[in-house]
């Protein structure tokens, strides 16, 4: 029995020791390739800059660490570059072979390569890429799959839509942040192609970011598909009716008074809508804004009260009103909304 416990011991200092030099190799080769990162990074973004200001070509890199930290540098300053600058650089690392190497990481076992790949091609890429691009679609991971079609949207045509869509129907419930990021493209580039990210059968995660991107860019064309939004789920009816009100879209006001009155409707839905209609600022719907001032939801009556001040000499006419009223909470308000 003795011996058995004495070798158990020995069995568990061995372990121990083994593992201390594992811990010690293991920092040793990360603090190495840290000090050889710092030797070779300023070399890097000097000659970035001397092609960045017209100096002419960099070296082509003697071997895998010094082509990591070249193009780690071109990428964070492609960042900050655009125009014909933005060009030169892209060109330079397309001449040295990087997005070619990143299209045939792509194609990699490891999903940390493929991932690195997409990654690479997100910051380089051209419509010279969109095969290896197409192709990343469909990648077993999503993350792979959202990030390669965030890149088609950037640098395809109308032909790559299509898969750039159904991409974002694949990826939203598990990589939501990077399906985001890919509606927000597609409402950049091919903002026609959102239209079919808008539609009543579409997921209803799908449809709120779409309806939310059609809001934020403004884009008018799509003012018809939001107002329709409006008479769905509370969340997409909010999001649908503070979008339209950033396009200022007055054929969506009566829709919008709807809205602002249905007393079975959630209060941030007709918060909403009531604030949409002060910022279209349609004199029309200064009577409906005006019912809802003194409403017990205080959060209704201070939209209504922001509202009426945008709507003209009608609507500042119901604020002094209010201003004077017995109620003291409304006359504050109407004061403060005068007053801004």
């Amino acid at each position: 029995m003795t011996a058995a416990v004495a070798g158990v011991d020995v069995a568990l200092c061995f372990m121990v020791v083994m593992l201390i030099q594992l811990i010690v190799v293991v920092r040793a080769a990360a603090i190495h390739r840290k000090l050889r990162y710092g030797r070779l990074r300023p070399p890097a973004e000097a000659a970035i800059a001397g092609v960045i200001a017209g100096g002419g070509g960099i070296p082509a890199p003697r071997n895998r660490g010094e082509r990591a930290v070249l193009l780690d540098a071109a990428i964070e300053a492609l960042a900050d570059l655009q125009g014909s600058e933005r060009t030169q650089l892209i060109s330079l690392l397309r001449r040295h072979g990087y997005p070619a190497e990143a299209a045939a990481g792509l194609r990699a076992a490891r999903r940390v390569v493929r991932r690195r790949a997409a990654e690479t091609l997100a910051a380089i890429a051209t419509p010279d890429d969109i095969p290896a691009l197409a192709g990343g679609l469909g990648d077993r991971d999503e993350l792979v799959q959202a990030t390669c079609a965030r890149v088609l949207a950037e640098v395809g045509g109308p032909e790559v839509t299509a898969a750039v869509v159904a991409t974002v129907m694949r990826t939203m419930t598990r990589r939501p942040g990077a399906a985001v990021a890919v509606v927000l493209a597609i409402g950049m580039h091919h903002s026609p192609a959102l239209g079919d990210l808008l539609g009543p059968d579409v997921p209803a995660p799908v449809r709120a970011t779409a309806i939310a991107v059609a809001g934020q860019l403004r884009l008018a064309e799509h003012a018809p598909a939001l107002a329709a939004c409006l008479g769905d789920r509370d969340d997409l009816a909010t999001s649908a009716a503070y979008g339209l009100g950033r396009i200022g879209d007055v054929q969506a006001v009566p829709e919008l008074a709807r809205l602002a009155m249905a007393a079975g409707r959630a209060l941030p839905a007709r918060v909403a809508a009531v604030k949409a209609l002060g910022a279209i600022g349609d004199p029309a719907a200064v009577d409906v804004v005006r019912q809802q001032l003194p409403a017990a939801e205080w959060p209704i009556a201070a939209a209504a009260a922001w509202a009426l001040a945008r709507l003209g000499e009608a609507g500042l006419a119901v604020l002094r009103k209010a201003a004077t009223s017995r109620r003291p909470e409304l006359a504050e308000l109407a004061s403060a909304a005068l007053g801004q």
